[in-house]
């Protein structure tokens, strides 16, 4: 019997080895073994997991180990998962062993114990309920997704009422031809509510995948996957790699959500892990649903790649009115408080209507800057190049590193005692709106919250159950809470959104804004309840805002794509960008010239152009080291110019980043 051979990737970076290494199979395996099985190695004095990722019976120039055992009858991996690993690894410049760990959970790299524990789900089970009929237009576009030689449809709906209903139909079709369904969501370990309300449709049949399951718990949700056992997998971007059987459809939802870019190495956007796997598995369908879909998105359906469908502003006619307030007058009324009077009419007749309020601002603490009136000296972070945020703690806390120190009485600089804060935060917003309404019971959300899990989930479940009259708070609100019980929502100030020097930042304030306002009318259509949004900016004349009072998303993207074909960035180029990051200045400055010199050669070589520009990142120091950029951008480029600073240390490449700071 001819021998047979093992290439396998092993989990773990291997000093001077290459991550594949050849191994002989045992004959009692040769005819058990396939691409994607995980199985135990000897390596140097260890055993350890890892995957097989090709067979061959061409024997090795060197001699050659014999792998010990197979860890899981069934491969983790198919081949379509094999080759997908590869791309990520190529296209994203990420180590091979380090893509292997987004498709088998450390329970099963690491020869962990597996101890199931189904207690995480135990809120989950909900009575069966049956599914809404859809509606004869929500049954065309259906139709229409499922029957077009395009794969691959984008839904833009504001409200979000027809998306899901779509979403849901889909689902319960290819569940019933046997196929298994994946559902990505942002942030999946916050929407509980979601996942209930599919586990009561589907009961039985859903698998979770997210960051905040155990290893454990992530183990037995691969295996549920891996054995055919779930139908639909709900989950954040990770769940992309879990071990499907027979993939037919993903829907994507907030498919422009930027938390669907990895920032850890491999920096994947799952949405192009998505468009990927079609390539792979020309049987599976797509579907991508936004309320403001990307830019990028939008342009390839207008190019015919993708299906494109819209839910016209009629259809969701229970939409807030968003109004606009400029903070300017208030500032000639004399009114130097964060809340316009408008705001606070308003606040008020709601309170008096026993309605509940949400106010959005997406900055934590009580003071943006601790600064001297006499010489103008401001406390910044020692560790970085930030400006410290006042807490109500009285202590000045850098949220890049977490350094904390005392609020001066004195000023380091003169030693005079005209210490003033300025900016505002959540906490100071909080601490405003209880003394203009004494009676009404305030809650916060935000990080500092969250970091006392109990306190974020008592709040949470106060505001749910009436027991709060009004909630503040910043962008978390957005992910983790579902307005089912306000009627107004005020945005404090529009403004921190509109201020960043990044191309995608008037497109990033439209989205929050819009899906902020949708999910509103999304939840109060049937109690017929007045709803409205208000918006505070010194700003009210900008485009951005009046293109979300008029719920026009195709005002803002004209404007945005025209913008970026002047200026020649994505979806007319690719970018990539890399940050070196040094305690010495100095020789971040020298390494910029170094990189772009190299750059320049690899272009060269490939006989493609670019433009490149180094430039401090925006933030310019953290944690005690200088950090800086080079933006690479061009029609064509590879990845392949970037690829000699995979390994070194103090690089990071970040192909397609979602902000050039």
């Amino acid at each position: 019997m001819e021998n047979l051979y093992a290439e396998i990737l092993i989990p773990q970076k291997i000093a001077r080895l290459k991550s594949i290494l050849t191994y002989k199979v045992p004959d009692f395996l040769a005819n058990i073994l396939q691409p994607g099985h995980v199985v135990k190695v000897p390596l140097k004095s260890k055993k350890i997991n890892a995957a097989i990722i090709k067979l061959t019976n061409e024997k090795p120039m060197h001699p050659v180990k014999e792998l010990i055992e197979i860890v899981n009858k069934k491969p983790y991996l198919q081949s379509w998962q094999i080759q997908l690993m590869f791309w990520i690894s190529e296209y994203y410049c990420a180590p091979l062993h380090k893509t292997l760990q987004l498709f088998i959970p450390k329970t099963i790299l690491k020869r962990q114990k597996n101890h199931i524990n189904e207690k995480f789900r135990e809120n989950m089970q909900k009575p069966r309920r049956e599914l809404r009929d859809l509606t004869l237009d929500q049954k065309k576009i259906l139709d229409k997704m499922l029957n077009n030689q395009r794969r691959i449809s984008l839904i833009q709906d504001i409200a979000g009422v027809t998306k899901t209903a779509i979403y849901l139909h889909a689902a319960k079709y290819f569940i019933e031809k046997q196929k298994q369904v994946l559902f990505l969501v942002p942030e999946i370990s916050l929407t509980p509510q979601m996942i209930a309300y599919f586990e009561s449709i589907f009961p039985g049949k859903i698998a979770v995948i997210h960051s905040g399951l155990t290893n454990t718990q992530k183990t037995m949700e691969w295996k549920n996957i891996l054995e055919n056992r779930a139908s639909i997998i709900i989950g954040s971007r990770s769940a992309l790699f879990a071990p499907f059987q027979n993939l037919g459809l993903i829907i994507m939802d907030e498919e422009h959500e930027t938390s669907y870019k990895q920032e850890q190495n491999p920096r994947y956007h799952a949405r192009d892990v998505v468009l990927k796997i079609a390539d792979f598995l020309p049987s599976v369908k797509i579907i991508l649903g936004s309320a403001a879909p990307s830019v990028e998105s939008y342009y390839r359906a207008e190019q015919g790649e993708f299906n494109l469908f819209t839910i016209t502003r009629s259809e969701n006619r229970y939409l807030p009115k968003i109004s606009i307030i400029d903070m300017r007058n208030e500032l000639k009324k004399k009114n130097i408080s964060i809340f316009s009077e408008y705001l606070r009419d308003k606040i008020a007749r709601s309170l008096s209507r026993n309605e509940r309020i949400v106010l959005f601002l997406n900055k934590r603490g009580t003071s943006s800057a601790v600064i001297c009136r006499e010489c103008g000296y401001a406390e910044k972070c020692a560790f970085c190049s930030t400006a410290m945020t006042y807490h109500s703690n009285e202590k000045l806390i850098c949220h890049h590193c977490g350094f904390q120190k005392s609020a001066p009485a004195v000023c380091p600089n003169c030693k005079g005692t005209s210490i003033r804060f300025i900016g505002l935060g959540t906490e100071k917003a909080e601490r405003e709106i209880s003394l203009l309404f004494p009676d009404a019971k305030v809650i916060r959300i935000d990080k500092d919250i969250t970091k006392k899990h109990s306190g974020f989930k008592k709040n949470f479940s106060d505001f749910d159950e009436y027991k709060a009259d009004i909630l503040i708070g910043t962008q978390l609100i957005n992910h983790r809470f579902v307005f089912s019980k306000a009627n107004l929502i005020g945005i404090i100030l529009a403004d921190i959104h509109l201020l960043f020097p990044d191309f995608r930042t008037g497109e990033k304030t439209f989205q929050l804004l819009v899906q902020i306002a949708g999910r509103v009318g999304h939840i109060n259509q049937k109690n017929n309840l007045e709803n409205e949004m208000i918006i505070q900016t010194y700003m009210p004349d900008n485009q951005i805002l009046r293109n979300v009072q008029n719920y026009d998303y195709l005002g803002m993207y004209k404007s945005e794509i025209s913008q970026r074909r002047i200026a020649n960035y994505p979806p007319f180029s690719k970018l990539i960008k890399l940050t070196f990051s040094h305690q010495d200045e100095k020789e971040c400055i020298k390494a910029m010239q170094r990189a772009k010199n190299l750059i320049q050669e690899k272009l060269s070589e490939l006989k493609l152009t670019a433009e490149m520009r180094s430039y401090p990142a925006y933030i310019r120091k953290i944690k005690n080291r200088f950090m800086y950029n080079i933006l690479i951008k061009g029609k064509n480029l590879d990845s392949k110019i970037v690829a000699p600073f995979q390994d070194i240390e103090d690089w990071k490449i970040d192909v397609d980043p979602i902000s050039t700071l």
